[in-house]
């Protein structure tokens, strides 16, 4: 906050010292705004469609937790490595919001489209939850050293059943897939198809075990 003493005090230098300061700051000024910043671009992930399931398969409900990530996977901003050991980002490509965010929402709206819960709802939740959905992401980027850039993802997720706190399954995911296209849209795009390939691979064995316990309770 400027004072009147310290504007006072200002002025007391020389006009010529003064002319020159806002010359400088009338040409920055200008600069700025011819060259603009630069437009940042926001990419998220699409769960692929599927036909509206029938009544579901259970009446139970499942909570989603927010999925834990390293702090390097706690930024929006498009990770890449540019060696084995060398971490760099995107400053202006970025996702809608963290990678572990995205992770959890994309898996729940999966599921919610499987047909086998009466309700998916992200934690916390109101209402009480039959099972409880927790996950891990440890990666989520784009990777340039290794036989060509490709996109790497790795997905932990277990499943709680609620009535006795029991760890009921547990299913683990790492996948590479090449860049269909160069640029960061090409990263995006290799990173939503990386999820969806792993939620095929894992969710079948969890419907198993929520159905097994369905028929089990005799409900």
């Amino acid at each position: 906050m400027t004072t009147v003493e310290s504007s006072l005090n200002v002025w007391k230098g020389s006009f010529p010292a003064q002319a020159c300061a806002f010359f400088a700051l009338l040409v920055a000024a200008v600069a700025a705004g011819c060259g603009g910043v630069p437009k940042t671009y926001y990419y998220t992930l699409q769960v692929p469609a599927v036909p509206a399931p029938a009544d579901p398969r259970t009446n139970y409900l499942l909570g989603v937790e927010r999925f834990r990530a390293p702090e390097v996977l706690r930024d929006d901003r498009i990770a890449y490595y540019v060696s084995p050991t060398q971490l760099n980002f995107y400053q202006y490509h970025r996702w809608g919001s963290d990678p572990a965010s995205l992770l959890s929402e994309f898996t729940a709206q999966w599921l919610d489209s499987s047909g086998v819960f009466a309700q998916v709802k992200m934690l916390p939740a109101r209402e009480p939850v039959d099972y409880t959905l927790g996950g891990s992401v440890t990666s989520f980027e784009e990777v340039d050293s290794e036989g060509g850039p490709k996109a790497r993802l790795a997905l932990e997720l277990s499943l709680v059943r609620t009535s006795d706190h029991k760890l009921v399954w547990t299913g683990e995911r790492r996948l590479e897939t090449p860049l269909p296209d160069r640029g960061v849209e090409g990263v995006a795009s290799a990173l939503n198809a990386s999820c969806a390939q792993a939620l095929r691979d894992l969710v079948p064995g969890l419907i198993t075990q929520v159905e097994q316990d369905f028929k089990g309770s005799g409900k």
